[in-house]
């Protein structure tokens, strides 16, 4: 093709080609069955389908022809489109209020992408947020807050990047360090991952909280490795396999500012005796045998929440410990409550055995505020429960993980007198007569304006739901779980949860 192109700068159509205005193609005369099928033509439509080729292929070259004229401009013209999306780009870019935003208010962005914000990730934050572009990185870089958080939890066999924690332990400066070590493999931990244990350890006097998960030897290398003042830390918390109870584990006493232990609450089945200045701490989680639990409270008057596993039988000739300072205390046995003196207790969370919480709360002269009681381990009178809640009528919040009694949801619903303060009441009914009792009780109670939200578990109760959410229209909370059984998280805070409970 010779002939020079142009094309108009409104509409872009193009001038100078030949053929531009083709003549439209006769109409095939061939039937449109033997188009569509496989049925083989006639003899006399053979011709005509040759001859309809042979005109077509002339017409089909001259339109290649064109395209191909026309693909050079298109060509250029889309890559003076892509060209322009990326200034448009640039250039917007530039007015983000992003880049305006002050250097510390991102920094302060920044800091809600860190523990305890910050959701388990491939990779910790300061490294992804250093790596989206100059300025982001100047400015987590010069600020040691973003480097304190040390994670190490190893999913599976690896070489670890030592550079990287090394890295991150001199960005963090002198400030306080929030340690997580979790490992499980022992053979792993010698092979492997000695070394950061050994890198982290070396920083022992910058610790502020630490938590340990692993096998036994965990204790012996932190007993290796750890060779200054614990002057930092606060808080500890540790999953270790630990076998050994005859040997107290002596690494963590001196923390002159230590006030919170959690030990093997989840690995509860591995008893671990600890030395530890008990005297400072306000708060303690762990699994033991009464007599290590009993050591341990007598030099912890000051604790304030306490959840303990027990996992032997009282001693009845021992006198009550005194913990004068204790508002929330958690028991995996009941039975203990008869050796504790707690007149500051505002919380409770046990097993439901009536013997001891009675005495326990009739003894006491603590005003508890919430009581949440889980499964019944033998069978119980069912009055039991109404002379509990009678005991205490300071209480505001009520949870029952166990089939309501029918004979409590009678005088619940009869004596309106009764837990005069009660505020929320989580429950699990059983049958139409006591789900009747139920919404009674919860329906006189919200008329006088005392109970403001209820939680039902375990039921598809049409009558209930109907009649809860009439209430919630009202303006009260209703929560109804289908669930089999209750869920311990909707009313045990985590911290006072007990391993051996099984809620499922």
């Amino acid at each position: 093709m010779a002939e020079s192109l142009h094309s108009c700068p409104k509409c872009m159509h193009v001038f100078g080609l030949s053929g531009v205005d083709l003549p439209p193609p006769t109409p095939t005369v061939v039937p449109a069955d033997l188009l569509e099928t496989n049925d083989p033509p006639l003899e006399s439509q053979i011709p005509i389908l040759r001859d309809f080729l042979s005109n077509r292929r002339p017409l089909m070259t001259a339109l290649d022809a064109q395209i191909a004229v026309l693909q050079a401009p298109l060509d250029t013209l889309l890559q003076r489109k892509a060209e322009m999306v990326l200034e448009i780009g640039a250039h917007k870019g530039a007015l983000s209020l992003l880049r305006r935003m002050p250097t510390e208010i991102l920094g302060h962005i920044f800091r809600l992408t860190l523990p305890p914000h910050q959701r388990y990730a491939i990779e910790s934050a300061p490294w992804t947020i250093s790596a989206v572009c100059a300025r982001w990185r100047e400015i987590v870089i010069s600020q040691p807050c973003f480097w304190t958080s040390i994670r190490y939890k190893e999913a599976k066999r690896s070489i670890p990047n030592g550079l990287k924690y090394e890295t991150q332990l001199r960005r963090s400066g002198e400030l306080p360090l929030n340690i997580e070590f979790h490992l499980n493999d022992e053979e792993a931990l010698l092979l492997y991952y000695e070394l950061i244990l050994e890198m982290v350890c070396k920083h022992a006097g910058r610790w502020e909280t630490a938590s340990f998960r692993g096998p036994g030897i965990l204790f012996d290398q932190l007993q290796r490795l750890i060779q200054e003042q614990l002057g930092h830390l606060r808080k500890l918390s540790i999953e270790v396999e630990h076998t050994d109870e005859n040997h107290p584990v002596d690494i963590f006493h001196d923390a002159p500012l230590l006030q919170t232990v959690y030990v093997n609450r989840e690995m509860w089945v591995f008893p671990v005796v600890m030395v530890l200045p008990w005297s400072q701490l306000s708060r303690y989680g762990g699994s033991n045998t009464w007599e290590g639990h009993r050591n341990a409270l007598l030099g912890a008057s000051n604790l304030v929440e306490c959840s303990l596993e027990i996992q032997s039988p009282p001693i009845t000739t021992q006198s009550p410990i005194v913990l004068p300072r204790l508002l929330r205390l958690s028991l995996s046995n009941s039975q203990f409550l008869g050796y504790l003196e707690t007149p500051a207790l505002l919380e409770l969370y046990c097993d439901y055995d009536t013997v001891p919480i009675l005495s326990f709360l009739r003894q006491q002269a603590c005003r508890l505020r919430k009581l949440v009681l889980w499964d019944c381990s033998s069978p119980d009178d069912p009055a039991n429960l109404t002379r509990i809640v009678e005991a205490v009528p300071t209480i505001t919040s009520l949870s029952q993980l166990f089939p309501l009694p029918l004979g409590f949801a009678r005088d619940f619903s009869s004596r309106p007198t009764m837990a005069p303060a009660l505020e929320y009441f989580s429950s699990f009914p059983t049958s139409e007569e006591v789900e009747e009792h139920f919404l009674q009780a919860i329906e006189q109670r919200w008329l006088h304006h005392r109970l403001k939200s209820v939680k039902v578990y375990n039921t598809d109760s049409l009558t209930i739901r109907d009649r809860l959410e009439l209430l919630r229209t009202q303006g009260m909370e209703c929560v109804v779980f289908k669930g089999p059984r209750p869920y311990p998280q909707e009313d045990i805070p985590g911290e006072f949860r007990i391993s051996t409970i099984d809620f499922d």
